[in-house]
């Protein structure tokens, strides 16, 4: 019985259902106001919104673009890393930015982040909660998203390197062509290509989530 198949025949699949979605749509929530504040996102996001804006795409329509292509060599050669989770990732992440985008204008809350003292704990809090969803979702192990689950496979393959070198450059080059379309990068994205991944492995090891 491989990966895919252990993680649908435990216990408490429903709740970790539940709590994948949800996570998923807390991630979505937070970068909706890191992309307001525009002082950077995690890396992936980071990318995609510089890309989305530069050929006037929507960023739900273009991050699922990018996933379903990120997704065929997961499906090649990595199975082990697909699951439910995977599918809402690729999908719901990018729509639910753009939606909450919409809620942000017609409410006037993306007015009120323009002062400098709420900018700053929005930033604080949208960076913690997303941090925790983050967590929560990897704890879950119901599926890795495209993004993440290609450097794994990499780390697989290359051996002698550590994951964390591997993880870095992955992660660096994601940067680096969100630059080249935005011009522009945000304290919020470097703190997140140095820091994300410890400390959502931190909180991660401090979680139990039954299974």
């Amino acid at each position: 019985m491989n990966l895919f198949e252990k993680n649908y025949n435990k216990k408490n699949l429903l709740k970790r259902i539940l709590l994948t979605f949800v996570s998923v749509i807390f991630m979505g929530i937070t970068l909706s106001v890191l992309n307001i504040i525009n002082q950077g996102m995690d890396p992936c996001t980071y990318m995609n919104v510089s890309i989305a804006d530069k050929i006037s795409w929507s960023l739900g329509n273009w991050q699922l673009l990018f996933n379903v292509l990120m997704f065929i060599p997961v499906i090649l050669w990595g199975k082990k890393h697909i699951g439910i989770g995977t599918l809402f990732n690729m999908v719901l992440v990018g729509y639910t930015v753009d939606f909450c985008m919409w809620i942000w204008e017609q409410t006037g809350f993306d007015a009120c982040l323009e002062l400098l003292p709420v900018k700053i704990v929005a930033m604080l809090v949208a960076v913690a909660v997303f941090v925790f969803a983050a967590a929560i979702y990897m704890s879950t192990e119901l599926g890795t998203a495209p993004y993440d689950a290609l450097p794994m496979m990499i780390s697989e393959k290359i051996k002698k390197v550590p994951f964390k070198v591997i993880r870095f450059i992955w992660d660096a080059t994601t940067v680096v062509i969100g630059f080249v379309f935005s011009g522009r990068v945000g304290i919020v994205t470097i703190l997140m290509m140095l820091f994300l991944g410890q400390t959502v492995a931190f909180v991660r090891s401090r979680m139990y989530i039954k299974r």
